[in-house]
């Protein structure tokens, strides 16, 4: 699968937050970078096909699949059911997503056990962001495409979080907006600068 976009540029009303981007991405990582109010964060929802632009064309070469399906779009900002404990949010999420381990081992490798029978409403916003991690990583896509990804994680979190990223580097397209470029662990990852 490849995402390619060609001359896409995002106003809002006069003020131009994109200009004629073009750029292709394959199956490999990469980080868009910038200071706040950039763009990053919109540029990377109008790759999750989130936002439309407001000209260009995207083309997402896929081989006859749901393009949803292809790609999870993860953010500190997105809500979560918040009224369900974390293990009726997985298995809900599992009538929408395949995951590609079981609840469990989802729940051990980002260290949520403790917190299965808790209801989401009751965790920390770090705890929150490693849910939402370990669904981006863990659901079936070809894409994962991650905003501020280390928002609200503590070291040991970020530990993880870096694991996640080692470990799926070579089998998903990985495309992450950040300011922080120690969000940046993949050594080959390919950074877009647009600032």
């Amino acid at each position: 699968m490849k995402i390619i976009l060609d001359n896409i540029s995002k106003s809002y009303g006069s003020n131009i937050v994109i200009k004629n981007f073009t750029f292709s991405f394959e199956k490999k990582s990469y980080a868009i970078l910038g200071k706040n109010g950039a763009g990053k964060s919109t540029l990377l929802k109008i790759i999750g096909n989130i936002l439309l632009p407001s000209s260009g064309n995207i083309d997402y070469n896929i081989d006859n699949k749901d393009l949803i399906k292809q790609l999870f779009f993860c953010a500190p900002y997105q809500d979560i059911i918040s009224e369900l404990t974390l293990e009726e949010f997985l298995i809900f999420h599992k009538k929408f997503r395949n995951l590609e381990v079981s609840l469990d081992e989802l729940l051990n490798e980002f260290r949520l056990l403790n917190f299965k029978n808790d209801k989401i409403e009751n965790l920390s916003s770090g705890t929150i962001q490693k849910i939402k991690l370990s669904i981006a990583f863990f659901s079936d896509s070809n894409f994962i495409l991650l905003d501020e990804p280390t928002t609200n994680l503590d070291d040991d979190s970020k530990k993880i979080y870096s694991k996640m990223m080692n470990k799926f580097s070579n089998s998903k397209g990985i495309i992450i907006a950040t300011n922080d470029k120690n969000d940046i662990v993949i050594n080959d990852t390919h950074t877009i600068d647009i600032t």
